[in-house]
C-alpha cells in the first residue's frame, strides 16, 4: 500500500508542493502531446516516455516507471525518459534520461489541470506590449493565470457511439455513428472539437425482391363468333416488371371479356302478309256503318332480322243499310294519317270519303248536321311497326246518326 503517496501528497499539496509525481499515462499513441490521461506515481516511480518503431511509423507509451530502471544501463537510446526538474512543478522530479535535460519538450506539454504562467516570460509586460491576452488560445499556453484563463477548457471528442442500423433492409444503404464533444466539453470560450461528429459507411445487403406489375392491356380481340352473340377478350401480363427474388405476383385478373353482337345465324327471312280475313258484318243495322277485315304478318313471319310486312293489317269499308226510322241526316267519313295542328287538334289529313261533308280535314273538326243528341261510332287502328316504315293509320269515324 502506498501510504506515503496518500498522506504525504495530501499534506504537501496543501502548501503547493507535492513529492508524489503526476505523469501522463497513454499507450500506443502517435503524438505525446495528444495525451490527456494522468496518473499519480508512487515515491519510487518516475515519468517515462517510450518510443516504439514499426517500419516508418513511430508510436509512444507514457506513464510511471520504477526509479531503479533509470540507471544508464536500462535506458534505451530511443526509450525511457522522464521529466525535467526545471519545468516540473514538483520540488523532486526524477529524470530518467541518457543525457541531461533530454526531456525538455515532454515537460513543455503541461498537464491540463495546471494553471501556471510560463516562469520565463513576463506576462504583464507581454500583455502591455503585445496584448497577448487578446489571443485567448495563445495566451492559455503562456499566461493562463495572468490573462484569467484558468477556467478555459478546450473541447475534446468522446468515444464514437455504436453503428446505427442500416438505412435500408435490402440493396446497399448506409449506417452512421456519432460522437459528442464532451470529453471534456468546451467551457468558457474553449475551442470546440474539430472534425466530423457523424461518420457514415456503406452497409451492403442482399438484393431487394422485385414485385410484379401489370403490362398495358392488349387491344380487344375479334368476336369469338361471326353470328349471334359472342365475346371479345383483352389480356395483360405480369411483366412490367416480372416478379423476381421472391417478389409479389400482380394482383388482379390477366383477362377481361365483353359481349359482342352479330347478325343472327342463318338466312334472313322477310315478313309477308297472310290472306285477308272475310269481311265482318256491318257495324249497324240501318243507315251507314262499317265492315272490316284483317291480316297478319305471318306468311312467313320475319326472322333473323328480316323486314316486317309493309302496309296496314286492317281494312275498313262502308256498308249502306236501309235508313233508320226518323234518322234522315246520316253522315260518315273515312280518313287516315295523323296531323297535329297549331291548336293541338289532331286531324286526319287523308280523306277517302266524306259522306255529308261533315268532316273538315284542314281544321280536324267534325260538324253535326242537325242539333240534338249525336251518336258517334269510331274505330282507331294502329299498324304493327315495320323496321323500314312504321305507320299509324286511324280508320274513318263511323257516321253519327
Amino acid at each position: 500500500m502506498n501510504i506515503c503517496h496518500v498522506i504525504t501528497a495530501g499534506i504537501l499539496c496543501a502548501i503547493g508542493v507535492s513529492e508524489c509525481l503526476e505523469c501522463f499515462n497513454c499507450v500506443n499513441i502517435a503524438d505525446p502531446r495528444a495525451c490527456t490521461n494522468r496518473v499519480q506515481c508512487s515515491n519510487s516511480e518516475s515519468c517515462y516516455l517510450q518510443t516504439l518503431h514499426s517500419g516508418n511509423e513511430v508510436r509512444y507509451n507514457m506513464g510511471c516507471q520504477n526509479n531503479q530502471l533509470c540507471s544508464s544501463t536500462a535506458v534505451d537510446p530511443n526509450g525511457i525518459i522522464g521529466r525535467s526538474v526545471q519545468t516540473r512543478q514538483q520540488y523532486s522530479c526524477h529524470e530518467c534520461c541518457s543525457n541531461n535535460r533530454c526531456n525538455d519538450q515532454l515537460c513543455a506539454h503541461r498537464i491540463p489541470s495546471s494553471c501556471i504562467d510560463d516562469a520565463t516570460l513576463d506576462c504583464a509586460r507581454l500583455n502591455s506590449i503585445l496584448n497577448v491576452c487578446a489571443d485567448v488560445h495563445h495566451a492559455k499556453t503562456i499566461c493562463p493565470q495572468f490573462c484569467g484563463l484558468c477556467q478555459l477548457v478546450d473541447g475534446n471528442w468522446g468515444d464514437w457511439g455504436e453503428w446505427g442500423i442500416c438505412s435500408v433492409t435490402c440493396n446497399n444503404g448506409s449506417q452512421t455513428r456519432t460522437r459528442t464533444c464532451s470529453n471534456p466539453a468546451p467551457v468558457h470560450s474553449g475551442l470546440n472539437c474539430t472534425g466530423p461528429a457523424v461518420e457514415s459507411k456503406m452497409c451492403p445487403n442482399q438484393l431487394c425482391p422485385v414485385h410484379g406489375n401489370w403490362s398495358d392491356w392488349s387491344t380487344w380481340s375479334g368476336c369469338s363468333v361471326t353470328c349471334n352473340v359472342g365475346v371479345r377478350q383483352k389480356t395483360r401480363t405480369c411483366t412490367n416488371p416480372k416478379p423476381d427474388r421472391s417478389g409479389n405476383y400482380c394482383v388482379g385478373e390477366p383477362s377481361e371479356y365483353t359481349v359482342c353482337l352479330n347478325e343472327p345465324c342463318g338466312v334472313k327471312i322477310h315478313g309477308n302478309w297472310s290472306d285477308w280475313s272475310a269481311w265482318s258484318s256491318c257495324s249497324v243495322t240501318c243507315d251507314v256503318g262499317l265492315r272490316k277485315r284483317s291480316r297478319t304478318c305471318t306468311n312467313p313471319k320475319p326472322e333473323h332480322n328480316g323486314d316486317y310486312c309493309f302496309g296496314d293489317p286492317f281494312e275498313n269499308t262502308i256498308c249502306l243499310s236501309e235508313p233508320c226510322p226518323n234518322r234522315s241526316h246520316a253522315v260518315a267519313f273515312n280518313a287516315h294519317g295523323i296531323d297535329i295542328l297549331a291548336n293541338r287538334v289532331t286531324a286526319f289529313p287523308t280523306v277517302i270519303f266524306n259522306e255529308g261533308n261533315a268532316y273538315n280535314a284542314s281544321t280536324g273538326h267534325f260538324t253535326a248536321p242537325v242539333d240534338g243528341i249525336i251518336t258517334i261510332i269510331t274505330a282507331v287502328t294502329k299498324s304493327p311497326p315495320s323496321p323500314s316504315s312504321p305507320s299509324i293509320s286511324p280508320p274513318p269515324s263511323p257516321p253519327p246518326s
